[in-house]
């Protein structure tokens, strides 16, 4: 029987994916953010080992937080995936025969399954111990699973505009910049729709409820779903968007 000879595309498309995924691991922005996420974890248990205060409270502003700092060190390692190599790019692919499918989507999910793990391997073990250790737990593991989901989604789009936004932007700063002001001004207006209140309670908006398990379905389906339309359309968009470059 013939051998089965795997599809060049696919072959190249994994070796990038592992080449990309390698950088990553060894970047001092990834390890430096994976540390200090490591250390707010920590504090989280303690905090709320010792205070009062409910923990869909404590985690909400934890994620609210994950999401403003660690957003941003997302947007930026994925904005400058692309945009740093224009400069030697063309040439690249073509001495060393890569299709620019592969190329773009080996990036797109070699930075989305790193800030997939990084973000779940420090944020759903301190959520559970949480769970388990706080004074005034009212955080069921339903909730806790919903609102993981929920910013998994969040950030995972986010990888994708980046990579989307360094396709477009052959400046760096410029695609930072842009992606920023869309990513903070997105979560302003999310705020600014769903918050009852802007004290440190109304700010958070529904988050609460949903750690707690007393969101409803409509608004969890509704988030999710368009967490899942922007991860398929934004592959695609940023395929095009390469092809149609010249490099």
């Amino acid at each position: 029987m013939a051998k089965e000879v795997m599809n060049p595309n696919l072959s190249t498309f994994l070796v990038l994916l592992q080449y990309d995924i390698g950088i990553l691991v060894r970047s001092w922005i990834i390890r430096f953010w994976f540390s200090v996420t490591f250390v707010a974890g920590i504090v989280a248990i303690v905090v709320s080992s010792y205070y009062a205060d409910d923990t869909s409270f404590l985690l909400s502003w934890a994620l609210l937080l994950y999401a403003a700092l660690g957003g941003f060190v997302v947007l930026v390692i994925s904005t400058s995936a692309i945009s740093v190599e224009f400069p030697f790019l063309g040439d690249t692919l073509i001495s060393r025969g890569i299709a620019p499918t592969p190329y773009v989507l080996a990036k797109l999910f070699a930075r989305a399954i790193v800030i997939f793990i990084m973000f779940n391997a420090i944020v759903a073990p301190t959520a559970f111990i949480m769970q388990t250790n706080a004074i005034n737990n009212d955080m069921t593991v339903f909730g806790i699973t919903v609102a993981l989901l929920y910013w998994s989604f969040m950030l995972m789009v986010l990888v994708f505009l980046g990579i989307t936004f360094s396709v477009v932007f052959s400046n760096t700063l410029v695609g930072v910049v842009v992606l920023a002001v869309v990513w903070y001004g997105g979560m302003g207006g999310l705020i600014f729709i769903y918050a009852p209140s802007w004290d440190h309670f109304g700010v958070l908006g529904n988050l609460p409820l949903v750690l707690q398990g007393k969101a409803l379905f409509s608004e969890i389906w509704t988030i999710l779903g368009a967490g899942i339309v922007g991860l398929i359309a934004l592959p695609f968009a940023a395929v095009k968007v390469f092809n149609g470059r010249d490099l």
